[in-house]
């Protein structure tokens, strides 16, 4: 048997929302760590309480976004337009990370082109 499933909406208990927030918070960032875990993969997890406080949980080279979150999160209950540059930033953090994987790529790429041809040069010696 397996768990009942349960019906999406908004928990009107002031006390049950608040222990089911931090509850399925703390649910949300260990699966996100499994995923970074077994995926080898960077992730990163941004929560705002319904007070403002920001939870926010990374894997991988988190120096540059804990620096991001760190500019915002004083910030976040004087001026609503925090969420778009928080937004801006992490798409900016994200474009420079994107273009850095592809440049690994690309070298990653040459140097197999490279072992390649010294695999066949090899192999033709050894004819």
């Amino acid at each position: 048997m397996g768990r009942k499933k349960l019906e999406m909406k908004r928990i009107e208990d002031k006390s049950s929302r608040l222990v089911t927030f931090s509850k399925r918070r703390v649910g949300l960032i260990k699966k996100a760590r499994h995923l970074s875990d077994l995926c080898d993969v960077d992730v990163a997890v941004i929560v705002f309480s319904a007070r403002g406080k920001l939870y926010e949980s990374c894997t991988g080279s988190t120096n540059r976004m804990e620096h991001i979150l760190s500019r915002y999160q004083k910030g976040f209950l004087e001026e609503e337009r925090t969420f778009q540059g928080v937004g801006e930033d992490l798409t900016e953090l994200m474009v420079e990370y994107i273009s850095t994987l592809q440049e690994q790529e690309k070298k990653l790429g040459e140097d197999k082109e490279q072992l390649e041809k010294l695999i066949t040069a090899s192999e033709d010696k050894q004819r």
